[in-house]
């Protein structure tokens, strides 16, 4: 990854591409996931899983998604980049990186399963809608 331009903040950044794809991510591991925003990159993540109603909440503050609040789930490896969506609407909610495959999640009951590294609300969020950013982004992309 090439970055065309990187907006950094509280802990994270927010990395424009030179294909023009944002990524937020944490520069000092080295983790990058799309942004919430761009639905086509959040579309083609194989891996997602759902939550129920309670988990919702703690994730959008930013908590890890733990085995007992999620109801569906794809295959993914550890280390693959996961949607995480609500299950009313199947809105995506977060992005995060798999902490194990999805093939355990069967044999437990509890422990974290995704790291949460996007989500709504959160500071990339907020940034993306910034409109200061907004401009800057879109002269970048262009």
């Amino acid at each position: 990854m090439t970055p065309l331009a990187e907006l950094d903040s509280e802990g994270f950044a927010v990395v424009v591409t030179r294909e023009g794809m944002m990524l937020v991510g944490i520069p000092e591991e080295n983790i990058y996931v799309p942004v919430l925003t761009d639905a086509d990159a959040i579309a083609s993540i194989k891996g997602q899983v759902v939550v129920d109603e309670g988990a919702v909440r703690h994730v959008v503050n930013g908590a890890n998604v733990m085995r007992p609040g999620i109801k569906e789930y794809t295959d993914f490896e550890a280390g693959d980049i996961v949607v995480v969506k609500e299950g009313m609407y199947g809105k995506p909610i977060a992005v995060g990186v798999a902490l194990m495959p999805s093939r355990e999640l069967a044999s437990m009951s509890k422990g974290a399963v995704v790291r949460n590294v996007h989500h709504l609300r959160d500071g990339a969020w907020e940034l993306l809608h910034d409109e200061d950013a907004k401009r800057l982004i879109s002269k970048l992309v262009k």
